[in-house]
């Protein structure tokens, strides 16, 4: 059980981050401990705070902690606010960022290859949506940079991990149509 003065501060920095999230890394030094007791500290207050009936909840997407409104609320409020994150993708760049998810880090050339056409706006895109990002290159000729996805994607898709993206072969038409929808 965690001591209500972290809460508080926990609750807080939550609040302050607001989109961005509270990551693990920022609050181990905040907090001045260990990134392992840190998460452990995020964890208990994730599971602690879910419990209650509130309108809130604290959801972890990779290394970031986010406070969202509950699913009940969340849906009375979509009808009315549009969240910058459901963002309508075109096949094209949900096909493109499935390539780059699955077989990420991957460059442009085999993104390209992958897909058969070129993939430079929908690159481009994906990044200035922050699903993607390029931060790392290949150690060949060139140096071509190599595109992985994001926290940002990872809390798009409602998932904590890469882990949880359903198997490729799973996958079916109504599911692709269902997210295109939005």
């Amino acid at each position: 059980m965690l001591l209500d003065k972290t809460k508080k501060i926990i609750k807080a920095l939550l609040f302050m981050k607001g989109e961005e999230g509270l990551s693990i890394d920022f609050f181990a030094t905040f907090m001045e401990v260990e990134p392992h007791e840190a998460e452990n500290m995020l964890n208990i207050f994730l599971e602690e705070y879910n419990t209650r009936d509130n309108p809130l909840i604290i959801r972890k997407f990779g290394t970031v902690y986010k406070m969202l409104l509950n699913e009940e609320i969340s849906e009375m409020i979509k009808k009315a606010i549009v969240s910058k994150n459901l963002v309508k993708l075109s096949k094209a760049s949900l096909e493109t960022l499935a390539i780059i998810a699955y077989n990420q880090p991957i460059t442009k050339v085999q993104i390209d290859k992958i897909r058969g056409v070129s993939s430079d706006s929908i690159i481009n895109s994906l990044l200035s949506k922050d699903l993607i990002i390029s931060n790392k290159t290949l150690d060949t000729i060139g140096k071509p940079k190599l595109y992985e996805t994001t926290e940002t994607f990872l809390d798009v898709f409602g998932i904590e991990s890469l882990n949880e993206l359903p198997k490729s072969e799973d996958i079916s038409e109504s599911d692709i149509s269902k997210f295109l929808e939005k």
